[in-house]
């Protein structure tokens, strides 16, 4: 029955697949062309500093001169063309470190700290994306003081307006940032070929936090306390996850706690 109960699963997901594909007019070649890009995609890597620069000849240029550049000269793009914003090292928003949270099994844990470190110097976050990306890779390399910064920085940027353009509009995929801070920065989520595995903490400033996921399928509820993780199978099979690289499994109904 279980064997006969995955191979229909697969059936579906293929099936899905299929009609997905269908609907969106996806063809062979396309999905070939994805597949080239990615093959010669890469980060270059420099032995001296241990970090991943963003392009080959990134650090070949002077680094932009933050400290005589007015405030009301940001976001720079506003006020810089964007070939003498190339000609320096500047980053609008999280690039390197954006590669580094959607693939980090690629890269060691020390060449994203180190990557992390350099790149928050020369980053304006003039983009509303930027701030959550850098919370949840602060969250990643142990900096959780400034997990936590970068997490409210983004959670109050249309409520004190740090953008000056809230009048056009709310930043709705900013709003998905902060959620993003909190589950995959915080709660540690992490969802790879591999499964679902979380690391959570606690901000020094909260007492705990709650939040539900749905998947494959199945909903899960976390509760994080200090000193303390509460993990519910609400609805599903049991779930074998990993828990702070310890893999458990979980019970429909019943209450882990760690």
């Amino acid at each position: 029955m279980g064997s006969r109960g995955v191979s229909y699963s697969r059936r579906n997901r293929r099936g899905s697949l299929k009609a997905l594909s269908q609907k969106l007019e996806l063809s062979a070649t396309e999905v070939e062309e994805w597949s080239q890009a990615a093959e010669k995609m890469y980060l270059p890597y420099d032995e001296e500093l241990g970090i991943n620069p963003q392009d080959d000849t990134f650090l070949q240029k002077a680094v932009w001169d933050f400290e005589h550049t007015p405030e009301d000269k940001y976001p720079l793009l506003l006020h810089y063309h964007p070939l003498t914003l190339y000609r320096y090292q500047v980053c609008k928003q999280a690039d390197t470190v954006l590669a580094h949270f959607l693939v980090e099994d690629e890269q060691d844990l020390d060449t994203i700290r180190k990557s992390f470190d350099y790149y928050e110097k020369i980053t304006t976050h003039d983009s509303s994306l930027s701030s959550a990306i850098y919370s949840i890779m602060a969250s990643k390399v142990g900096y959780h003081e400034k997990a936590y910064d970068y997490f409210i920085e983004t959670a109050r940027l249309d409520l004190d307006n740090t953008h000056g353009n809230t009048k056009d509009g709310l930043h709705m995929a900013n709003m998905g940032g902060t959620w993003m801070s909190i589950i995959y920065g915080f709660g540690g989520l992490r969802i790879k070929e591999s499964g679902l595995s979380l690391a959570p903490v606690v901000p020094s400033k909260w007492t705990g936090y709650t939040f539900r996921l749905q998947y494959q399928g199945r909903q899960l509820s976390v509760d994080v306390q200090a000193g303390k993780v509460s993990l519910v199978l609400e609805e599903g099979q049991d779930l074998t996850m990993k828990l702070y690289n310890k893999e458990i499994t979980l019970t429909k109904g019943v209450v882990y706690h760690d």
